[in-house]
């Protein structure tokens, strides 16, 4: 079963990566890849290191941030910047990119956690520099996806980073054990 779902992870990813080859130029398209590049690195993070209750944790966390994603765009009706559409607010490239970037940090942490949250600041460029997107809908996308992962995901270490969103504030929790 968890080799099932992993070849329909690996497939699902390659199949989404060449739907990105027409984007219009290459912060788009790049930004593209990344958001879904990231989860399919974490994904292999995990499978790598046998880590099968790990790429579950992604796997619902993913799935709840896009469930929240699309709920949130269906009922806010934010007009996109190019105005192609109204459903701008939140961003579902930066939720994605930010969740596995928050499940990468927790999972190996810094070493693996800063390029991912570099790499995911990059889709949220991209997205707002291809006028799909304010900076208010990145935001909070990226807020979503890391408070979904935070919630699904065990951390490998008893130390612990992550951000809270609540829509009016944001606060910056670093929990350590005292020894």
């Amino acid at each position: 079963m968890f080799q099932q779902i992993c070849k329909l992870l690996i497939t699902s990813s390659i199949a989404l990566l060449s739907f990105q080859v027409h984007a219009l130029d290459s912060t788009t398209r790049n930004g593209n890849l990344i958001a879904m590049g990231l989860p399919a690195f974490a994904a292999g993070m995990s499978f790598l290191n046998d880590d099968t209750e790990g790429v579950v944790q992604l796997i619902k966390s993913e799935a709840v941030t896009l469930g929240i994603v699309e709920v949130l765009k269906s009922s806010t009706h934010q007009m996109r910047p190019d105005g192609s559409d109204n459903k701008s607010f939140p961003s579902g490239h930066a939720a994605v990119a930010f969740s596995a970037a928050q499940y990468m940090q927790m999972k190996g942490g810094w070493e693996y956690g800063a390029p991912a949250y570099l790499a995911a600041s990059y889709v949220a460029y991209a997205r707002v520099d291809a006028r799909k997107h304010h900076w208010r809908d990145v935001a909070a996308g990226a807020g979503t996806g890391m408070l979904t992962t935070y919630y699904f995901t065990d951390a490998n270490s008893d130390r612990r980073l992550g951000m809270s969103w609540t829509g009016r504030s944001a606060s910056l929790l670093y929990q350590q054990p005292i020894k």
